[in-house]
């Protein structure tokens, strides 16, 4: 926000007294962040961009995987929703595995909260007519464009990955779709309904929308049920997907 601050008379005095005042004036406008698509791919899509040695080297197996303790396969398990392809762990997670991540709605919202470079990041499930599946959305800042991730995911075992990448103005886009929601704060449990769950770092909030909403009436009419239908389209259909992984 620009603040403007009159000076008062006396001031203008001294300051002339002490003699003239000299500025540095830019000689050149800052240009503005222009997303480039070609080069941001070309970042994310390096071998070497979310590479880690200890664990993507050939000599760790699959048999040293599932000895992983529960913290390290749930980094893990992060790194895999956010890579726009399959990794080597790709196939193997699966949560009838003791140690192996536990989808929760609670622990998303408390992994993504002020992670830094992910403008937002919001998990939509679960679908109990799916074998209890989610659909996740990461949003992570690359350069001066926006690298979107979404897996789908069915007890843990992935068996969808896509990614897009959007320009400021997309971005603005998906920004407006999700201030219009109708918003719940998080509790301390779970929710069991097909719900929403979203960390906005941008604009410090997390919170809950009711995906039920695109189905049934409630007291506000037609409106909470339009905006919910069109931020699913939004994530549908109004961004390009490149699939990975089906």
């Amino acid at each position: 926000m620009n603040r403007f601050f009159l000076l008062a008379p006396v001031a203008m005095v001294g300051l002339f007294a002490l003699g003239a005042v000299s500025y540095d004036y830019p000689t050149e406008k800052a240009k503005p962040c222009q997303c480039d698509t070609l080069q941001t791919k070309a970042i994310i899509s390096n071998p070497q961009y979310d590479y880690l040695p200890q664990y993507d080297a050939d000599n760790f197996t699959e048999w040293d995987f599932y000895k992983l303790d529960s913290a390290t396969n749930r980094m893990l398990w992060y790194r895999d929703v956010e890579s726009i392809d399959t990794t080597k762990f790709t196939q193997l997670w699966n949560d009838y595995y003791k140690n192996n991540y536990h989808a929760s709605q609670l622990d998303f919202v408390k992994y993504y909260t002020g992670k830094q470079n992910i403008e937002m990041a919001f998990q939509l499930g679960p679908n109990l007519m799916d074998l209890w599946a989610y659909h996740v959305f990461v949003v992570k800042k690359v350069g001066c464009c926006y690298v979107l991730t979404r897996s789908y995911y069915r007890h843990a075992r992935f068996t969808y990955k896509a990614y897009a990448i959007l320009d400021q103005a997309k971005m603005d886009s998906l920004h407006i779709l999700v201030d219009k929601v109708i918003k719940t704060p998080i509790g301390d449990t779970d929710n069991k309904g097909y719900s929403g769950y979203f960390v906005d770092n941008c604009n410090q909030q997390q919170f809950v929308i009711d995906l039920q909403r695109k189905e049934t009436k409630d007291t506000t009419g037609n409106a909470a049920q339009n905006e919910v239908r069109g931020l699913l389209k939004f994530v549908d259909k109004g961004v390009r997907w490149n699939k990975t992984y089906n």
